[in-house]
């Protein structure tokens, strides 16, 4: 397989991921990375900065400092400063975002089952190892090119 296809195949279940959100995100007027940003919060609870949402969801730093402002300014979320160091602050989810989230959720199963319909259990957990050492490939090449990562 080229390295393209790889590219072009995530590429292609990007857009088909965001295709399912439309409706909640038009439902709740939200933006396609704001509700990520809220089913980030919600599915990785122990990452809760926007530190983390930039490093491990990869959105850009400015997009997501926008997506939090809007969030919050919407009272989906709130900045909590953190107790044990004052230069974090913690991104707490609030009561009015579990509607989007319930929604949210059921979208991403849906996609999910979607995803993996005509794929056997063999076919999958060859897969789930072939991706986890892509993920070690990616990480070796972080740690010997990381100025290019």
């Amino acid at each position: 397989m080229n390295p393209i296809d790889f590219i072009s195949i995530s590429t292609k279940a990007m857009k088909a991921y965001e295709t399912f959100c439309q409706p909640v995100c038009k439902k709740y007027q939200l933006s396609q990375t704001s509700f990520d940003v809220l089913m980030f919060l919600a599915n990785n609870p122990e990452y809760n900065t926007a530190r983390d949402i930039c490093e491990i969801r990869g959105i850009r730093t400015g997009i997501a400092s926008v997506a939090v402002d809007l969030l919050v300014k919407n009272g989906y979320i709130h900045r909590q400063p953190d107790a044990s160091d004052r230069r974090l602050t913690r991104l707490i989810l609030t009561e009015k975002s579990e509607e989007i989230i319930q929604s949210g959720r059921l979208i991403q199963r849906e996609f999910g089952a979607q995803l993996i319909t005509g794929i056997s259990d063999e076919e999958m957990t060859a897969y789930m190892k072939t991706a986890q050492k892509f993920r070690e490939n990616i990480l070796n090449m972080k740690q010997t090119r990381g100025d290019l990562l």
